[in-house]
């Protein structure tokens, strides 16, 4: 199980993200495709694609049991605990492709405008915002170069209140950077970072998924409460995760059957020392 380095931790609070070489691999990168494939597929022979070429699906953690294994993903997860702390559950489940963008889509042409994440949260809050919430973006397709459609964010813009800088008329703010990335790479960042996808000007589907994991009084965005069957056959921890409570104040006043993490954090922790 990794956990966060110290290193790690500094880059994290530097920058409000975090890249993850090779979080998956082998036959887990497979599986996690092929299910992102199968999902696409008969999503837009069902429904097309949108204006932007894109095409995704929301709480898409009930449609194959791979997703229920990255709720917990050795590789990435515990980086999110490290960084948030165990009284955590997931907020939301989010595939999304990206086709090649329209043909006349310019630089100052976003698939996904500059924001901080949240939904209205970042507008109703005083700022500065505390930090609620950490997405895991895996990228599945290989955008090992720039003009991919992939994720761009402004390093340090988690500690700002307001937006970014940015020159009229520019595309993207002051300090903006788009990462690249090869299949199974996987980005940890913040609710507060500013970030915005551009333009898709090759002919690689940009396929990516996204876990997003907070504190267990933020209510999740794109489920209400997931299937019963689902919960009824998954382990305490991960029906933690998937946002169900013992109690009926265990959302605010957790009790140890509302929070199994954090015995099990623990239990972690004592191996870990025991190991030496």
């Amino acid at each position: 199980m990794a956990r966060l380095t110290e290193e790690q931790r500094t880059a994290f609070e530097r920058d409000g993200f975090l890249v993850i070489p090779g979080a998956l691999q082998g036959d887990m990168l497979e599986r996690v495709t092929a299910a992102c494939d199968r999902l696409y597929e008969a999503g837009v022979a069902r429904d097309g694609l949108t204006a932007v070429n894109h095409w995704h699906l929301r709480n898409c953690l009930p449609h194959d049991d791979v997703f229920l294994e990255l709720l917990d993903w050795p590789e990435t997860f515990p980086l999110v605990m490290d960084l948030l702390n165990w009284n955590i559950h997931l907020v939301t489940s989010h595939l999304i492709m990206r086709a090649t963008s329209p043909v006349d889509a310019t630089e100052q042409w976003k698939a996904t405008g500059w924001h901080r994440d949240g939904g209205t949260s970042p507008y109703e809050m005083q700022e500065p915002h505390p930090r609620l919430l950490i997405k895991v973006a895996y990228w599945l397709s290989d955008l090992s170069e720039t003009g991919r459609g992939a994720i761009r964010l402004v390093p340090g813009s988690h500690r700002l209140v307001g937006p970014p800088a940015q020159k009229p008329g520019a595309p993207d703010p002051y300090g903006a950077i788009e990462l690249t990335a090869s299949p199974g790479d996987a980005v940890l960042f913040e609710q507060r970072t500013y970030h915005a996808v551009g333009p898709n000007r090759s002919d690689i589907l940009r396929k990516s998924l996204f876990m997003g994991y907070g504190y267990r009084w933020l209510r999740p965005m794109d489920y209400v409460q997931m299937p019963q069957d689902l919960l009824d056959r998954v382990s305490p921890v991960r029906r933690q995760l998937l946002g169900d409570a013992a109690t009926q104040l265990g959302y605010y006043l957790p009790t140890d059957a509302d929070v199994p993490l954090r015995a099990w954090l623990k239990q972690q922790d004592e191996l870990r020392a025991a190991a030496g």
